[in-house]
């Protein structure tokens, strides 16, 4: 039997959690031990086009599985490259490990590609390691702990090349996946929140990216229903509680349009709410305030009255109990909620296809059970508000770091993950351009999605604040593009859309072929200035 090195340590410890593919763009020295150490251990190494969406995908796909993602760098332009995707992993509070080789001892003459790589990336991970202790094992698991614990976020792992490549020390690791220990909600505080929930008559919850859980998501949903009130769902929580269900009866993104749902209340439960995920705006409701969270907050939005760190979904079955009548009755519910659709709602030119349009013939023609992906840029709101998603994670989006470049990486990453779901990508040609090489990396490992594309030539959300400052539009055109094109140069299926007469036609074409296919819309962006006053004021 060969020796075990540093590598195969690292790869069994990997897989121990659950790991099953890495994501990367390798370098030609440790890199490729590593990627042999997973070869043979059954873990796939996917090769992308960029370091960015590398880390992206890995870290999408922690989100998914619970597992840690991985992304994999070589030294220097690749580590500086991943930065941005261990941004997103610990803003987003996705478990993510970044691997990256580095020189050895012996090459202090070496300056090529030299920087100082553990600080460049400190600023976005939790926590680093370079093995170089007794019990490489015992090490990386310690890592991966710290990738996992609340908040999730990326760590970073420095490697060389005769390390891996030297023989690891025998362990009594056993390979078993690691497993985060749930904080049992203090009882004491569970009296004082059910004492304020006993009081209140009209109890309004806000729900946000820790209810994606499958155990968060089922408690809430028993606490809505049983409390008969609103909830409302920033947009990493959208699908904790269906879109159907009569209770989520909107998207929280601390506008004008959901602020008349909780002034209706007199109590606000947040339920797994990050603030990470807010506007800059302050906190607006001067009324009693329950928190349930996994961890306390480095920069609360605001200071509740009773705020339970630990286990949600534990904490909301013992809250339950406090309240048995109704607070608002069906009628009141589904008021609310076509009250906030209609301001969703915003017609643009006649003839023109508007983004409502896309996003109305998207639910009409495609599998309303697929996944979506949504890129930053003004699409977010007719598709975040209008597309109906059934069940937690089911809506994927970037909002602690809120990047571009996210929506097809995550699409990708969802389609390995889950290739039995169908996925949606909806991205803007700004965000598209970012990361359009990835559509070689979807068609080479035979990716089964479809990229809707909002192609209206601007950076129309930076325009529309560019609008409201009333100054002149500059810097914010992009030339035109044609993505349908592109996509089959990179082996997909393209579809181009400039008449709304065959926006369905392309739709049904393209989840027809079976395989990556691009859908390249080209829009009428007047709406979208409208419907941000509507929706954010």
């Amino acid at each position: 039997m060969p020796e075990r090195t540093v590598a195969d340590a690292i790869i069994e410890r990997l897989a121990a959690r659950g790991v099953r593919r890495m994501f990367g763009v390798p370098g030609g020295d440790c890199n490729l031990d590593i990627i042999e150490a997973g070869r043979r251990r059954g873990v796939e190494f996917v090769l992308t086009r960029g370091e960015t969406a590398a880390a992206i995908m890995a870290s999408v796909t922690g989100e998914l599985s619970g597992a840690p993602g991985v992304a994999m760098t070589t030294r220097g332009p690749g580590l500086a490259s991943v930065a941005n995707g261990a941004s997103y992993a610990t803003l987003d509070r996705a478990p993510l490990v970044v691997i990256a080789d580095n020189y050895e001892a012996g090459l202090d003459h070496v300056s090529h590609q030299r920087i100082d790589q553990a600080a460049l990336l400190r600023p976005v991970v939790k926590g680093e390691s370079d093995l170089s202790g007794q019990d490489p094992d015992a090490e990386m698991d310690g890592l991966l702990d710290l990738a996992q614990a609340q908040p999730p976020g990326a760590v970073y792992l420095e490697i060389t090349g005769p390390a891996v490549r030297s023989q690891a020390p025998a362990t009594a690791a056993a390979p078993m996946a690691g497993a985060a220990r749930d904080i049992a909600p203090d009882a004491d505080l569970i009296e004082a929140a059910g004492a304020m929930i006993a009081r209140a008559t009209r109890p309004v919850i806000v729900a946000g990216l820790q209810a994606r859980s499958d155990a968060a998501s089922a408690s809430l949903r028993r606490l809505a229903a049983r409390w008969g009130c609103p909830v409302l769902l920033t947009y990493k929580a959208k699908g904790a509680v269906s879109d159907d269900d009569p209770h989520a009866v909107a998207c929280y993104i601390g506008g004008v349009a959901e602020q008349p749902v909780i002034e209706a209340g007199d109590l606000i439960l947040l339920y797994g709410f990050d603030p990470i995920e807010g506007p800059a705006a302050k906190w607006r409701f001067d009324k009693p305030l329950i928190e349930l969270t996994e961890h306390a907050m480095n920069h609360p939005l605001v200071r509740a009255d009773v705020s339970i760190v630990g286990d949600i979904a534990a904490a909301a079955e013992r809250l339950a109990r406090f309240r048995n009548a109704p607070a608002f009755s069906e009628a009141e519910l589904s008021a609310m909620k076509e009250t906030v659709r209609q301001r969703a709602l915003v017609s643009g030119v006649p003839g023109a296809i508007s983004p409502q349009d896309v996003v109305d013939a998207a639910w009409e023609v495609l599998p309303r059970d697929a996944r979506i992906t949504v890129d930053a840029g003004a699409h977010m709101l007719p598709v975040l508000h209008l597309w109906r998603t059934p069940d937690p994670r089911g809506a994927l989006v970037s909002r602690g770091l809120a990047t571009m470049g996210f929506a097809l990486p995550a699409a990708i990453a969802s389609a390995m993950e889950e290739p039995e779901r169908p996925v949606i990508a909806f991205t803007g040609d700004g965000g598209l351009m970012m990361c359009a090489s990835e559509l070689a990396t979807a068609a080479q490992n035979g990716c089964k999605l479809i990229v809707i594309v909002f192609n209206d030539a601007c950076l129309t959300l930076i325009e529309a604040k560019q609008r409201r400052r009333k100054l002149p539009n500059a810097g914010v055109a992009l030339s035109r593009a044609n993505f349908a094109s592109v996509a089959e140069g990179f082996g997909c299926a393209g579809f181009r859309v400039e008449r709304g007469e065959n926006l369905r036609p392309a739709l049904a074409a393209a989840l027809a072929q079976g395989g990556t296919a691009v859908v390249d819309v080209v829009v009428d962006p007047s709406p979208y200035y409208d419907q941000i006053i509507s929706l954010r004021g």
